[in-house]
């Protein structure tokens, strides 16, 4: 993965693009730049896969350098560095297509390493797409990163056992912010919803091909309430536990 560091501020420049180098081989610093325009024609000549810009800087600034390198790169991710009081520039960033930001004065090497981390993943994930059917080029079976695959497994292999959001997010080895993040970004869906549905539909199948009682099926998935598993079964099922058996 090839990354751009672009920062008028030379220690800031350079401690980022240390950063960026020690964390992994796959990682290459392939340049960077103290404005705008001297990153967007490096940019050019290039092709990173990932720019780290700061906003507020002279001759060209963040935003403008988002723009203009989307309209021409648009698989490029575009990650802002800003101040607090910077932030509305920010999220005008996002609006651009920037994948996302990071406040300068809170920056430490493992918010840059899970970020790019996380980039990377997206990256391979789009590489590896599966190609559509032959018989069907409308139906492409959807695949996540590696990162969420494994955190989906955990979901199976754990449904039983009391888990949340942050037990998975420790398991893979990313902060519960970032992990919530990309969760929601790949699935579809953020994490407790799809927890609960994947409960709810092995609760169905036990409901429907058992005959276990409700609350041995609610300690079953995962809920030591039963009168709570039932009212969540309704919420999401449509009908109570009880009515599905018939």
């Amino acid at each position: 993965m090839k990354i751009l560091i672009v920062e008028d501020e030379a220690p800031i420049r350079d401690w980022i693009s240390y950063t960026v180098k020690n964390i992994s081989e796959d990682f290459e610093l392939i340049g960077s730049a103290s404005n705008g325009r001297e990153a967007y024609e490096l940019s050019l000549k290039i092709k990173p896969d990932v720019i780290i810009t700061d906003i507020k800087m002279p001759i060209m600034d963040g935003l403008e350098l988002s723009k203009r390198i989307k309209e021409i790169m648009p698989e490029v991710f575009i990650v802002i560095l800003t101040n607090f009081a910077d932030f509305n520039y920010a999220k005008e960033a996002i609006g651009f297509g920037a994948y996302d930001y990071l406040i300068k004065s809170e920056i430490r090497p493992k918010e840059i390493k899970e970020l790019l981390f996380r980039i990377d993943e997206k990256i391979k994930g789009n590489e590896l797409q599966i190609k559509p059917p032959l018989n069907n080029k409308n139906e492409v079976k959807k695949r996540y990163s590696k990162t969420i695959e494994k955190a989906l497994r955990y979901i199976e292999e754990n449904y039983k056992n009391h888990i949340s959001l942050i037990d998975v997010a420790r398991h893979i080895y990313l902060s519960h912010e970032y992990f919530s993040r990309l969760f929601k970004e790949e699935v579809g869906e953020n994490f407790s919803t799809y927890l609960t549905v994947y409960r709810m539909n092995k609760a169905k199948e036990l409901i429907k091909g058992t005959d276990m009682k409700i609350s041995q099926i609610a300690m079953e998935v995962g809920y030591s309430n039963p009168g709570y598993f039932s009212k969540n079964y309704k919420k999401y099922m449509g009908v109570s536990p009880e009515d599905d058996r018939i």
